[in-house]
């Protein structure tokens, strides 16, 4: 298949750059990057629309598992490397890897609670390395899914609403200064 081909074929299901940066940015933090692929699915619904936002949470649900087929790789070569830089990152330690670790152990229903209550995907991939275990990459779209979906529904819903008073640029604006309030925040009351 010619580069061009290729191009026609993505371009016909409707990737555009938006859905290239939540493809890019929900594998890098699936991997090690500490930004939410929320962040961009939602500026996908307000700009956008909740449809374009849906899909954009499908795209993010897929390509997460190539972040996580990094941190396999990675942390089945390097487990003890792989383990200190996760704990480097922004709001994680190890009391948190050790959550991941154990609610990994109960199953796929359990990373999925974990998508929801602050668990960084990439340390349920970590934890899946270090007994190489691979049926991760398997669940991994069914468990990142409805978070996503529920932010593209809500922020869609939200931006919808508020276009009655607020343009689109201002809608950006506001969340913006959301995710800026936010990450200020979950950052401050996870420093240890």
């Amino acid at each position: 298949m010619s580069i061009a081909a290729l191009l026609l074929f993505v371009r016909a299901l409707g990737l555009t750059l938006s859905l290239w940066i939540v493809a890019g940015w929900s594998a890098a933090e699936a991997a090690i990057f500490f930004i939410v692929a929320d962040v961009p699915i939602s500026w996908i619904a307000v700009r956008s629309g909740t449809k374009a936002a849906v899909l954009a949470a499908v795209v993010a649900a897929v390509t997460s598992v190539v972040g996580a087929a990094i941190v396999l790789l990675w942390a089945g070569h390097d487990p003890a490397g792989a383990a200190a830089t996760m704990q480097n990152l922004p709001a994680i330690d190890g009391d948190l890897i050790a959550r991941a670790a154990e609610a990994y152990h109960r199953g796929p229903l359990a990373v999925l609670a974990g998508s929801f209550s602050g668990i960084p995907f990439k340390l349920f991939a970590l934890e899946a390395a270090m007994g190489s275990d691979y049926q991760l990459l398997l669940f991994a779209p069914f468990v990142r899914l409805p978070r996503f979906l529920l932010n593209a529904i809500f922020f869609g819903g939200v931006s919808h609403f508020l276009s009655r008073w607020l343009n689109v640029r201002r809608r950006l604006a506001l969340l913006a200064a959301a995710w800026v309030v936010f990450y200020a925040f979950y950052f401050t009351a996870t420093a240890g």
